[in-house]
């Protein structure tokens, strides 16, 4: 085969996703919008992002419907049931394993399996963890035994990672466990309010004992890195904040997810620095959609192939999964065969190279 038709061919295993959650209807076309932009866009805006306008084309394909007629689509899109469109969209990217965020949206992971012939595999989200145990238990000493056995049991089930949002709570530059003000910063914020946990000193602590959880089992911990909501603040997300983090935990295999956009260098960097670290190039790619190229091959720079992971951070609707693999598979041909061409690699190990990052890599990192 080329390395156009192994990099077609390949199913994918998606290493970091979410379920899909019904829209509302009385406000369909904002809600849509806003899955297209990860700020604080209006949606007269995010309608016209890169994503949001190759969305359409989706949308087009399905619906034999001229893209440009954008009402019209999405007129189509709110009318069709949720079960049915998601499982046409996500059957057509030829993915066979979804790894699923359990923190959002609400839809639960078994229920999004109804939704999908792919296998999918449930991820721990820590931060929503913290906040329901936070409510349940008065004292440090329950809480923290709480919070360890539920990891415990959720990675000696199903559950094949876990994942933090701390990027957007504290930043990534994760301080140094210490359980006696992390004692005591819980008492705080038990006296405040547990509806969201942002406090570093006992996020520090938690970070530290997820992950030492993880390493027992042999399980990943991801971490977001670069872009996402609004409350993540652009200086904090960089993923060299994290090097501290992955020095106090070597025997933790951690996941940088979206490539660090934009600092997709430095994750490189980090990633081709240190063993137990790999990248992950979800959101990235399709948000960057034309940049996705450049995306891979900045990472490329220097990241292992057997390091580098497909994902599509797809969540809420569907179409996000269908434009994370068309875009990925696309830039990794181009970016594949640019090496070929440059004789930079042979068109052989091109194609161990695109199997290893749209399948084989996640299947022996997370243990599938």
């Amino acid at each position: 085969m080329t390395v156009r038709e192994t990099v077609a061919t390949t199913p994918l295993v998606d290493g970091h996703a979410h379920a899909v959650e019904t829209l509302p209807t009385d406000r369909f076309e904002e809600a849509f919008a806003r899955c297209f932009t990860e700020g604080a866009l209006e949606a007269r805006d995010a309608r016209h992002t890169l994503n949001y306008r190759a969305a359409l084309g989706v949308m087009a394909d399905r619906f034999d419907v001229d893209p440009d007629d954008e009402a019209s689509l999405l007129d189509r899109r709110a009318d069709r049931e949720l079960a049915a469109y998601t499982r046409e969209c996500i059957a057509a990217t030829n993915t066979e394993a979804i790894l699923v965020d359990d923190g959002y949206p609400e839809t639960p992971y078994e229920e999004f399996r109804t939704y999908t012939d792919a296998d999918v595999h449930p991820l721990c989200r820590l931060e929503s963890l913290i906040e329901t145990l936070l409510a349940d238990h008065g004292t440090f000493s329950a809480f923290e035994a709480a919070f360890v056995d539920r990891l415990e049991s959720a990675l000696d089930g199903e559950y094949v990672g876990l994942k933090s949002i701390a990027a957007y709570r504290r930043g990534l530059a994760i301080g140094s466990p210490d359980r006696s003000a992390a004692r005591a910063a819980f008492e705080d914020v038990r006296a405040g309010s547990a509806d969201r946990i942002e406090d570093p000193t006992l996020l520090d602590h938690l970070l530290a004992v997820a992950a030492e959880v993880a390493a027992e089992r042999g399980r990943p911990l991801q971490f977001h890195t670069g872009f996402g909501d609004p409350d993540a603040h652009p200086r904090r997300v960089d993923p060299t904040h994290l090097v501290e983090f992955v020095e106090s935990n070597p025997e933790t295999p951690i996941v940088l997810l979206h490539a660090g956009y934009p600092y997709v260098g430095a994750a490189g960097y980090v990633t081709a620095t240190y063993p137990n670290v790999y990248l992950d190039a979800s959101l990235a790619i399709p948000f960057t959609q034309h940049g996705a190229s450049r995306v891979l091959s900045t990472a490329m720079e220097l990241v292992p192939t057997t390091k580098l992971l497909y994902g599509s951070d797809a969540f809420s609707t569907p179409e996000l999964y269908v434009l994370a693999a068309e875009r990925f598979r696309a830039a990794l041909v181009e970016v594949l065969e640019g090496l070929v061409a440059d004789g930079i690699v042979t068109g052989s190990y091109a194609e161990t190279a695109a199997e290893n990052v749209l399948r084989g890599n996640a299947r022996r990192l997370y243990d599938l």
